[in-house]
């Protein structure tokens, strides 16, 4: 292993809905916290191109390093040959324990409120917090216009002609075959919330949800049957709701919901 990579034990507790790259294909973006708690960034990640592929909440060995091109501190690029899975923490009463006791062990970058991470964002640059909501205003449906679908669209046809351009140039003896491109449905809405956290003074904070499970539930059983297992799990009465939130590379004062916590209020541990 060079010297610029470490080798961490990694808990996955995050992975969105995969973007096109020309550079990797697609890439998926996925977080995890190492053994000490600390919340890492993993980039990039061709997850469904991988031959050792992992669920979230399941623990993965991988190699590591400090991604220079990305100055958040939580960001690290992943040599994806080297991950081993391991253990995976199921979601049974007892389990939500065994994930929260690792998910949760750094409180650094768990905050009270929207406020407090986004100070936090300026201060050390965070990039990555958990917050409790307070109360959720609003879910609803929200379209991402044709601008981005065609956007989508030539990104893919380029990604997929610069793919076959690099087969046709292969020779007889040549090993690295590009891969086949798998199809790519283009979601073209996403969920939306609006919802409060414990600020004295908030006025509501209005996010995407990007959690890919949220994003195949949509794209499997359409908008409505999104809509409802959001609704169901986002009850603050019944359940113990967090959200794991990203900022954006480009405008790191702007979060999005990457994930969700949600062990039942029946469990009294997990409140």
């Amino acid at each position: 292993m060079k010297s610029n990579w470490q080798r961490e034990r990694i808990l996955i507790w995050g992975k969105t809905y995969p973007e096109l790259s020309k550079k990797h294909i697609e890439t998926v973006c996925t977080a995890g916290v190492t053994d000490a708690g600390r919340p890492l960034r993993l980039y990039p990640v061709p997850f469904r191109y991988l031959s050792e592929q992992f669920e979230k909440y399941q623990w993965i060995t991988a190699n590591v390093r400090k991604n220079t091109d990305d100055a958040r501190p939580e960001s690290y690029n992943i040599d994806c040959e080297s991950i081993e899975c391991g253990e995976r923490v199921s979601s049974t009463m007892d389990e939500w324990g065994k994930r929260a006791a690792a998910v949760f062990a750094n409180e650094s970058w768990q905050f009270e409120t929207m406020e407090m991470l986004q100070q936090a964002q300026k201060l050390t640059g965070e990039s990555i917090g958990v917050v409790y909501p307070r109360q959720i205003k609003k879910i609803e449906i929200v379209d991402r216009g044709e601008a981005e679908i065609r956007s989508f669209d030539e990104k893919f046809r380029d990604i997929q002609e610069g793919l076959e351009a690099q087969r046709a140039q292969l020779t007889l003896f040549e090993q690295a075959i590009p891969p086949e491109m798998k199809t790519l449905e283009f979601l073209r809405a996403r969920v939306q919330i609006t919802w409060l956290c414990h600020g004295a003074t908030c006025n509501g904070h209005c996010m995407q949800v990007l959690d890919w499970e949220v994003c195949e539930l949509q794209r499997k059983c359409g908008n409505e049957g999104a809509l409802k297992k959001l609704e169901e799990i986002t009850n603050l009465n019944h359940y113990a709701l967090r959200f794991f939130l990203g900022n954006l590379f480009l405008y790191p004062q702007s979060f999005m919901i990457v994930g969700l916590w949600y062990p039942k209020r029946s469990n009294l541990l997990f409140h």
